[in-house]
């Protein structure tokens, strides 16, 4: 069974994770803000940085586990469905 989700994620300038509850899914995320959002890499050190209006799409991930920053006042949209047991 799969629950939907949606977020509205504001960033700041350090990093925060997605969610600080284990949320295992398909998602797609997408920087809907006027600057450039950050992703932090699960190696803890690898930054992949997201253009405005960029988006990618996970598939089984966990949303603790990503972490994100940006502008002050930058918005992540996280979209897609949570698997539960």
């Amino acid at each position: 069974m799969t629950t939907p989700i949606i977020r509205r994620i504001t960033l700041n300038a350090l990093f925060q994770p997605l969610t600080t509850e284990r949320l295992v899914g398909n998602f797609t995320i997408r920087n809907t803000s006027s600057g450039n959002a950050v992703l932090l890499c699960d190696d803890g050190v690898t930054e992949l940085p997201m253009d405005r209006s960029q988006q990618f799409t996970l598939e089984g991930v966990d949303l603790s586990k990503i972490q994100a920053k940006g502008g002050l006042g930058d918005v992540l949209v996280v979209t897609g469905s949570i698997r539960t047991v």
